[in-house]
């Protein structure tokens, strides 16, 4: 007899319980794995890969935790086929077969607090901070890098560099000072012949002036 009791969203089971021959040990299972039977696993026919399950052995009240890595077993009269190390903490081994309470347990999802334990955090008032510009560098604009001025080098001792830049700032002045003397009498004598030009047009009588 088989019976089932929904409690808790956990699903209780009584039935005959066997074991893993040893030379099944390396072979694959139903979920692809390769049995191993020091590992703490179980078979059973329809509860999906990976399902927990917590076995009782109601003679001796020991208890352990296995997983559901196969299928099986194929007689009617048992409920599930387990490890040969999970039954050797249940005190199996010697009958073979023996009544047992198995209680499938909720999924375990990894979570480091359930939802009934609260934490204690601290309280951080962002309006306190502004924009929480200042608190992160690498969001500031970069200052702008004022260019420095390389003043430039003149070698004045290579006797190959002819011109301007090598005379001496004196010897350029006088060498300016006739062309500037040339460009004023031009000036002159271009306001001379203007003026000439003027005075033929006002009439003949002011060329005797």
């Amino acid at each position: 007899m088989i019976s089932l009791t929904v409690c808790a969203q956990n699903i209780h089971m009584d039935g005959k319980a066997s074991y893993y021959h040893n030379s099944l040990h390396g072979r694959k299972m139903a979920n692809g794995q390769r049995y191993n039977r020091d590992s703490l696993t179980c078979a059973h026919r329809t509860l999906p890969f990976g399902t927990r399950l917590l076995v009782t052995n109601p003679a001796n009240g020991r208890q352990v935790v296995v997983k559901v890595t196969d299928r099986g077993p194929f007689v009617r009269s048992r409920v599930i086929d387990l490890s040969y190390a999970a039954a050797t903490q249940l005190g199996t081994l010697r009958s073979g077969v023996a009544m047992v309470q198995i209680e499938v347990l909720p999924k375990d999802n990894g979570a480091p607090y359930s939802r009934g334990q609260g934490l204690d955090l601290p309280k951080v008032e962002y309006g306190a901070a502004g924009v929480c510009y200042e608190y992160m560098p690498e969001w500031e604009k970069p200052k702008p890098v004022a260019k420095k001025r390389v003043a430039r080098k003149v070698n004045t001792n290579n006797k190959k560099n002819k011109g301007n830049a090598t005379q001496p700032r004196q010897q350029r002045q006088q060498n300016r000072q006739p062309q500037r003397q040339q460009q004023q009498q031009q000036r002159q004598s271009g306001s001379a012949w203007r003026n000439f030009f003027d005075k033929v047009k006002n009439g003949v009588g002011d060329l005797f002036d």
